[in-house]
């Protein structure tokens, strides 16, 4: 009885002593295209997964029919060294980016899909204090591709 304590006891330690010196899996950043499972049942066309942040904001991923959007989040690491995050993200079912509101909407709502690039200068407008997130030309701008 007490080998089998002690053997215990000896296999308790060893576990314990590997699970110690065992480095811990790094944490890393989100990354891009992680997606619940089953998101590709929403998709119009297959995943393409080719689209890289231009700078800070978000984005429609036009590749992907703006079903799909980033974030891009720059950041300046202590050695000094930049270095861009990219967070993906499924619209809901029926719906796309908005890439005028940065939202997820119905596509009658939205600026059409193949523009979207023409408004990513909306995200030079986020955290400018004391202006507003859209100005009147925008809104026009916006109406002018969706009536056409």
């Amino acid at each position: 009885m007490a080998s089998v304590s002690w053997q215990v006891a000896l296999v308790a330690a060893v576990l314990t002593i590997s699970m110690a010196t065992t480095p811990a899996r790094k944490r890393s950043k989100r990354e891009a295209y992680e997606l619940p499972a089953g998101s590709e049942l929403l998709l119009y066309a297959p995943l393409s997964t080719n689209f890289r942040c231009p700078g800070e904001g978000y984005y429609a991923d036009i590749q992907n029919n703006c079903q799909v959007y980033h974030v891009c989040h720059q950041v300046t690491r202590p050695d000094g060294s930049a270095d861009t995050q990219q967070y993906t993200f499924l619209c809901g079912n029926q719906t796309m980016f908005d890439q005028l509101s940065l939202t997820c909407t119905f596509p009658e709502d939205a600026v059409p899909c193949a523009s979207a690039q023409d408004f990513f200068y909306v995200n030079n407008y986020i955290g400018v204090e004391n202006a507003p997130f859209l100005t009147d030309d925008d809104v026009r701008r916006a109406d002018a591709y969706k009536q056409g």
